[in-house]
């Protein structure tokens, strides 16, 4: 059996002005949604960043501390993961993992680009 052919169930092309507003509107509702929704996951980002520093120290010298900087470190650019090694509470055995990551890459300090290419990571990706 044939399709019959069916007009769009929205014509753009068809529209009143009041339909146009109409439209105006809920994009600005949708563009509001969106915003409030980015804000909410800001916040809930700052909350568990405010708890992070006493999560580490409950962590310190226990396996789950390194599974916890190893799973950063993972995750980040070379140069993040290089700033994690740094942190006071991340344990020895990640910071190695980090130098052998470094090591592997063959970076020298200043191309760092070089080694986000090696390691699939985009030019783009943020290191702050």
């Amino acid at each position: 059996m044939a399709q019959k052919n069916r007009h769009p169930v929205i014509d753009w092309n068809r529209m009143t002005d009041r339909q146009r507003q109409m439209k105006a509107r809920a994009e600005n509702l949708t563009a509001q949604i969106a915003l409030d929704q980015h804000r909410e996951h800001d916040r809930a980002n700052k909350a568990l960043f405010a708890s992070l520093e006493s999560v580490l120290a409950q962590l310190a010298g226990t396996p789950k501390a390194i599974e916890f900087f190893r799973l950063f470190t993972e995750n980040a650019t070379l140069a993040n993961a290089k700033r994690i090694a740094n942190h006071p509470d991340c344990p020895q055995v990640v910071r190695n993992e980090i130098a052998q990551r470094i090591e592997k890459t063959g970076i020298t300090p200043g191309h760092e680009g070089a080694a986000r290419a090696a390691l699939g990571k985009s030019d783009n990706a943020s290191e702050d």
